[in-house]
């Protein structure tokens, strides 16, 4: 039932998690303002050729993508759509995380990447990566929403 709100803002989330896959996530860049790398879901490239893969993360937002697909055709069993949701939002939970902080910090640092003189500036664009977040939550609000109806409604019979 694609004409329900919460199956749109399930596609709305699904849409930005691919999206998200395409957006640079930042650059490396020297004191001078020089470009060193590009960071994006897929790999950390070097004028073009990736030199290191960040999988993960494109691995974490596929998955994201995929369940809020399957979510919206779950629509005859909204308990289970509650929890296909709560789950979704653990695994942009670890995309998140993994693609702000442990690659950054942890990762790009041990490997030298990132050091005192090349810093990762993030690129503004990936705000996007918040749009999934907040869809998906307000879909799980309109679908405990329906949920109390069908219950009102069939305490009145």
């Amino acid at each position: 039932m694609i004409q329900r709100i919460q199956s749109l803002l399930l596609l709305v989330a699904a849409v930005a998690a691919i999206a998200v896959l395409f957006i640079p996530i930042g650059n490396i860049i020297d004191g001078t303002g020089y470009s060193l790398y590009q960071y994006d879901a897929f790999s950390l490239k070097k004028e073009g050729a990736g030199i290191f893969s960040t999988l993960y993360i494109a691995i974490f937002w596929m998955v994201s993508a995929i369940l809020s697909i399957v979510t919206i055709f779950m629509y005859k069993n909204r308990p289970r759509q509650v929890k296909m949701n709560g789950i979704n939002m653990l695994v942009m939970l670890a995309a998140l995380v993994t693609m702000l902080y442990i690659y950054p910090n942890l990762v790009f640092e041990k490997r030298q990447f990132v050091t005192n003189y090349a810093v990762l500036r993030f690129n503004h664009l990936i705000l996007v990566s918040l749009l999934p977040a907040v869809s998906l939550y307000l879909a799980n609000m309109f679908i405990k929403k329906d949920e109390r109806r069908v219950r009102a409604a069939d305490r009145l019979r």
